[in-house]
């Protein structure tokens, strides 16, 4: 774990509230795997007080360079959406634990939501370095909460979009095109992030279906190491390797969980 003075490369929006912004920072970038995500200070003020915590979407290593995925909707998330090139931005990073690798040469489907989309592109990448076919399934209320396709075709060999409106691809749910692809292609690995009611859902579809599937959990880190034990999740059983007991805190114990280690009905007010 490293703090990094980051500086800002870029910062622009991709669609309706949503913000892609380019950070160089060298040893974070050669550290941080899919899953993993970063704490970055946005102002050197006491407002916002507290660092914001986001999940990286890509990574240029060699370039020393992390992406990350936003969406404008409070005050911190505000305050870097206006913050323009060459702005130094303290950076906390790699925290948390990324994703588990799929078995090899086992197809992959990646199931996002919202702004659950930036680790699932950054571990689309690195699946199809891997060789695995991979399927990127991408929900959102309308057609212009949709990422653009620069930024979804090269994590997947085949990418799906559902809109709840019909706006854009399946009118529908985005769990309607995971049913879909369990019942008509065969074995896979499912990845999933997004609202806290999708994950819940495609958790429930993997565990009767018995596919293997794990969740980056979406949750308020306010310190984003595990000291203010603010994002805790409720397991399925008690577990010896967190400290507390059947209780996990999703900033260093996660945020990637397989989803039997969840106790989805508990796990969160629904």
């Amino acid at each position: 774990m490293i703090d990094e003075q980051a500086r800002l490369l870029s910062n622009r929006e991709v669609a309706a509230d949503f913000y892609l912004a380019r950070l160089n920072t060298p040893h974070i970038a050669a550290r941080i795997e899919p899953g993993q995500f970063v704490n970055i200070q946005v102002s050197a003020g006491m407002t916002p007080l507290l660092r914001i915590p986001l999940s990286v979407s890509g990574v240029d290593s060699e370039g020393g360079i992390i992406e990350v995925l936003y969406e404008e909707v409070g005050p911190k998330t505000r305050a870097l959406s206006q913050l323009g090139p060459d702005v130094v931005l303290p950076t906390l990073g790699p925290l948390g634990k990324g994703f588990a690798p799929p078995p090899e040469g086992m197809r992959v489907v990646l199931v996002g939501g919202g702004i659950g989309m930036p680790p699932l592109l950054y571990w689309g990448l690195e699946l199809k370095q891997r060789a695995h076919q991979t399927a990127l399934l991408v929900g959102a209320r309308t057609a212009n909460k949709h990422l653009p396709n620069e930024l979804l075709t090269p994590a997947a060999d085949a990418v799906h979009l559902a809109t709840d409106d019909g706006s854009l691809g399946h009118a529908g749910l985005v769990i309607d095109l995971l049913q879909y692809e369990l019942g008509e292609k065969g074995p896979c690995a499912v990845y999933c992030c997004g609202p806290h009611g999708m994950m819940q859902a495609v958790a429930a579809i993997c565990l009767e279906a018995q596919v293997p599937c794990q969740v980056s959990l979406e949750e308020y880190m306010a310190c984003g190491i595990g000291i203010c034990v603010g994002c805790a999740v409720e397991l399925a059983t008690a577990k010896g390797d967190t400290d507390y007991g059947r209780y996990a805190r999703i900033c260093v114990d996660g945020p990637a969980f397989d989803v039997r280690q969840i106790k989805w009905g508990n796990a969160w007010p629904t």
